[in-house]
């Protein structure tokens, strides 16, 4: 797609010419006399503060805005075609149905933004100059959101055919039913990506990390997959008969192994009783173990690091010091069990069971002095989980999504929230006392 505008230099627009602009904007939106629709169109308004503005529908057509800051601004339906957004503070942005077609995005941080329905494909905006030729607006910079941020992000039914992802962290982004024909995600954080119904036909996924993404039911004909680490993700093995997967780790299937499970789990119980003299510790590391039954067995300190885990029953077991760092526990049951000390850094859980659980931290006696291990939640995916009455005292939840996770009655006190997503998380009846909330997202402290 290719627009044209107009030969001009661009007009420099300063923060009171914008905050009266937004003024008889924000008149236009709700219809009243004066109102006047922002325009910006191939306008200089870089370094700008637009954070919390409504500026739905407003006209920003090939405007530099290159360097501001949109924290939580409104642009439903703007007209971003061409713009240059390179290295914008964009987070909670809401693009519902914007057109970004052509637009600049370099650098930008959209974590927790709304691009649904967005038009992002490719497209470029030109001009003619002073000697009636045709050059790029915006110094022809390259379009496309290369080596940003889209953690938490809503793709839902987006259109990024042929647009650049280049190196761009998606973690626990929602693309359902997006539009990725021919993108280049190549070398992006894909960990707990939503792609269902989405149409990923041609796209480069090359050196991905795609720990816990859900690829069932996407549309994966002629993918590149070629170095992408797919450990811990959710598909259906025949989706890749037409893809490139040359040195593309998939997870093991728990049939592959040299041992049965059972012998497994007999040398770990031995390894756990002679502190190590005997037996091994048990080391599932990217193996397939959806829906298999491990309740009420000691695997403390066993090794589940990168493991597909959907569906897996861990009741009433003694997992303390457990490794689940990266792993995919989506809808697993850990309730009643003992979890102090485990690690789950960056595993994908959501919609887990933790109702009843122990994981208050696990006491380390050491030769000069003893410490206190916590079990770690930190980065991890945890949207729908329910922590109901399980006792989390001292827990690391930093910079976790919590959307919709139930505590209702858990002990947190002393745990960690730092600049955690915490959208619609339920907290009555917890035990909050000296619980850190710095930078959380959505906390509404229970009333």
């Amino acid at each position: 797609m290719v627009g044209t505008a107009s030969a001009a230099a661009k007009t420099a627009i300063d923060q009171p010419s914008l905050d009266r602009m937004f003024v008889l904007h924000d008149r236009y939106l709700a219809g009243m006399e004066g109102g006047v629709r922002l325009n910006l169109a191939l306008c200089d308004a870089s370094h700008l503060n637009f954070d919390g503005m409504c500026l739905d529908d407003a006209e920003l057509r090939g405007a530099r805005l290159q360097h501001s800051t949109l924290v939580g601004a409104s642009l439903k339906r703007a007209n971003l075609f061409g713009a240059d957004l390179r290295y914008c503070e964009m987070r909670q942005c809401d693009l519902t149905n914007a057109d970004l077609r052509g637009a600049i995005m370099r650098g930008s941080n959209l974590e927790n933004a709304t691009l649904e329905q967005a038009d992002a494909r490719s497209g470029h905006l030109v001009r003619k100059n002073a000697g009636g030729e045709l050059e790029a607006v915006n110094d022809g910079a390259l379009s496309g959101l290369m080596e940003g941020n889209l953690t938490g992000a809503n793709l839902t039914g987006a259109k990024f055919a042929n647009h650049s992802l280049y190196a761009t962290d998606m973690t626990n982004a929602i693309l359902r039913g997006a539009k990725l024909r021919g993108a280049d995600l190549s070398c992006c954080t894909l960990r707990g990506v939503q792609f269902e119904g989405a149409d990923l036909t041609s796209a480069n996924l090359s050196n991905c990390v795609m720990h816990g993404a859900i690829l069932r039911g996407a549309n994966l004909a002629d993918v590149t997959l070629d170095g992408a680490d797919l450990n811990a993700a959710v598909f259906d093995k025949e989706t890749f008969e037409t893809c490139s997967t040359n040195e593309t780790q998939f997870p093991q299937k728990l049939e592959g192994l040299n041992r049965k499970l059972k012998d497994i789990l007999k040398a770990h119980v031995k390894w756990i009783d002679t502190l190590g003299r005997e037996g091994k510790q048990a080391n599932f590391s990217s193996i397939d173990l959806s829906d298999v039954d491990l309740d009420e067995l000691d695997l403390s300190a066993a090794d589940f690091s990168r493991a597909l885990m959907v569906g897996t029953n861990f009741r009433a077991g003694s997992l303390s010091m457990a490794q689940f760092n990266s792993a995919n526990c989506m809808e697993a049951n850990f309730s009643h069990s003992n979890l102090r000390g485990a690690n789950f850094r960056r595993a994908t859980l959501s919609k887990a069971n933790f109702r009843y659980c122990v994981a208050d931290a696990m006491p380390i006696v050491g030769a000069h002095h003893d410490v206190r291990w916590s079990t770690s939640f930190a980065n991890a995916i945890l949207d729908g989980a329910t922590f109901e009455h399980a006792r989390m005292k001292s827990a690391d939840f930093s910079e976790s999504s919590l959307r919709f996770a139930d505590f209702r009655g858990a002990d947190l006190s002393k745990a960690s929230f730092v600049d955690a997503d915490l959208t619609n998380a339920d907290f009555r009846e917890a035990d909050l006392t000296n619980t850190d909330f710095r930078g959380a997202i959505g906390f509404l402290p229970p009333v």
